[in-house]
């Protein structure tokens, strides 16, 4: 059964979120394991794409996206549509919604920013899984 993980970040802005998603998908991508992130829309995919490339100097975290209109084996995959490419280990979700076929990943993790949009959207998510029967764990950032 899909672990679910809430990063609950004090920061207020959707910058923020997306660095730490990259904190996530490195940690993740240096212990071996592939690893998805479910994006909202073409910008947030290109956004997450940039980040990655830069936003560690000394770290290097080969990737794709469903931009190049290319499968790739990329242990890391960036997308806004329901193309995980056999990406089953996690997959972090900034989308509002639950993504289509979370389940077939051991681990679900959202991250959390206080805005009004994402918080009202994560805490339906939240009560999604919890109704649903999924184990969930909640992690406060700071």
């Amino acid at each position: 059964m899909t672990q679910v993980d809430f990063y609950i970040l004090s920061d207020t802005s959707i910058a923020a979120r997306e660095q730490f998603s990259c904190r996530l998908v490195e940690k993740i991508y240096n212990l071996g394991k592939p690893v998805c992130i479910a994006t909202e829309n073409t910008q947030q995919t290109q956004n997450l794409d940039e980040w990655l490339w830069s936003h560690n100097p000394l770290s290097f975290i080969p990737h794709s996206t469903c931009l190049s209109n290319q499968a790739d084996d990329s242990s890391v995959w960036i997308t806004h549509g329901d193309d995980y490419c056999n990406h089953h280990h996690a997959l972090v979700n900034l989308r509002s919604e639950v993504p289509a076929n979370f389940s077939c990943f051991e681990r679900l993790l959202e991250v959390v920013v206080q805005t009004d949009e994402v918080l009202a959207s994560t805490r339906k998510n939240y009560r999604f899984y919890q109704r649903v029967g999924y184990p969930v764990k909640t992690h406060k950032v700071s």
